[in-house]
């Protein structure tokens, strides 16, 4: 799956071939083949990997800031990191190819459903740590805050020189921030 990742993020998803991915790993047509015999099985595979290796990086990362509040308030700057990451890249490209693939969408399904219930499971927790009085209303604010930063991320992704999306995701973590404040604000 590292080789399929390194594909993704070196030329895209729609570009990425079994070939391409045989060749980084090293291996043979019939290696690959045996372990996913389709590249719609590759791909469901490579998505749930990283997936779960972008919540086990955002995890750790979590876990390194001392504050159980600042752990909350620091989240855009940890979904930024892990989102930026190989595994986070290669994640949006899949997801965004799944739009127009009806196939590969209903194969993501399954992982894509039990995913969302643990990072929902995950930013209420977060939550309820920060000590907010009322934790299940951070939670569509986690997913609006995950959106935003895959989309600020395609943006930057596009030409990193533009400063307007480094502005724009700093005014997203500052505005987070006066969120977290009023919602602490509730008890």
């Amino acid at each position: 799956m590292r080789a399929m990742i390194a594909c993704i993020v070196r030329a895209g998803f729609e570009a990425t071939t079994i070939e391409h991915v045989m060749a980084e790993a090293g291996v043979s047509r019939g290696s690959l083949l045996h372990q996913f015999p389709t590249r719609l099985e590759l791909t469901v595979a490579t998505a749930e990997h990283t997936m779960r290796t972008v919540m086990a990086d955002a995890d750790q990362r979590v876990r390194e800031i001392p504050s159980p509040l600042e752990r909350l308030v620091q989240y855009p700057a940890v979904m930024w990191e892990t989102q930026t990451s190989d595994a986070g890249l290669a994640l949006t490209d899949i997801l965004l190819a799944a739009r127009w693939d009806k196939a590969l969408a209903e194969a993501l399904l399954p992982v894509t459903s039990e995913i969302e219930l643990q990072v929902s499971d995950e930013l209420l927790a977060l939550a309820q740590n920060a000590g907010l009085p009322d934790p299940s209303a951070y939670v569509p604010h986690g997913w609006l805050l995950l959106a935003s930063t895959r989309g600020l991320i395609i943006e930057y992704k596009l030409d990193p020189s533009r400063p307007m999306i480094l502005t724009a995701m700093q005014a997203l973590h500052d505005d987070h921030r006066l969120l977290c404040e009023r919602l602490l604000a509730r008890k």
